[in-house]
């Protein structure tokens, strides 16, 4: 008996929560504080605990920030031009702008909001992936299954099975991103072995230590994230 072929969206990760303008404007600050913090040496120490990143409010009483196509939150873009890129993160090399989640265009009457990283040369991305990358800064995101289901408990139906994706010991997640104008899209890149089971792309996650990186010329080579240790919670 063959087995059949998954049917996945073409776009993924259309939800995840954010962080208010001054939880980003203390990133930024952090980010830009000047002090070096050395790559991991294996996911096990994948973490931010260098720094004093703020952490969760309180899930009752603090103010989500839900982001979704369309919405319009902050995000941390470059001040040079990532042609070119940086050395270091100064202070005043980053700021927080807000941005509104999606492309739009011409021929596609709802937002483009995810951007493959290997699509980086088509036209409605590469001027922003040569020169105005920026970085997504969210506590987690969400992801369906495109295989998996239940039965919702609101409404008795079928519905996909959607998971939470954390990363442990790391407070905030950063994302690779591109902007234009007031609007910004999400980068993604082939899924590891986390993120597999449920989808077969995944944001791009930067480690703090990447971000120069990824704001400079030499930002493809960051597409392999086999090594972000990825935690999937099933949503009830």
């Amino acid at each position: 008996m063959g087995t059949s072929t998954p049917m996945y969206r073409e776009t993924m990760c259309a939800h995840y929560v954010g962080l208010s303008d001054e939880e980003i404007n203390l990133l930024i600050a952090q980010l830009t504080g000047g002090r070096p913090v050395a790559e991991p040496e294996s996911p096990e120490e994948y973490s931010q605990q260098e720094f004093n990143y703020p952490e969760p409010e309180n899930a009752e009483t603090g103010r989500r920030i839900d982001a979704y196509p369309k919405s319009v939150v902050p995000v941390i873009v470059p001040t040079f031009d990532t042609a070119v890129g940086v050395d270091r993160l100064a202070p005043g090399a980053l700021e927080r702008a807000d941005l509104e989640w999606g492309y739009s265009s011409q021929w596609n009457p709802q937002p483009i909001f995810n951007t493959r990283i290997e699509s980086a040369d088509k036209p409605i991305w590469r001027a922003s992936m040569e020169h105005d990358r920026c970085i997504i800064a969210c506590r987690w995101f969400y992801e369906s299954s495109g295989t998996e289901t239940r039965i919702s408990e609101r409404t008795g139906r079928t519905i996909k099975q959607q998971y939470m994706f954390t990363i442990p010991r790391m407070p905030v997640i950063f994302i690779g991103g591109i902007h234009r104008s007031h609007e910004y899209s999400m980068v993604t890149t082939r899924a590891n072995a986390s993120m597999a089971p449920v989808h077969p792309r995944m944001p791009l996650i930067l480690h703090p230590t990447e971000l120069t990186t990824w704001l400079g010329p030499d930002y493809m080579r960051l597409a392999d994230r086999s090594a972000v240790p990825l935690t999937a919670q099933p949503v009830r």
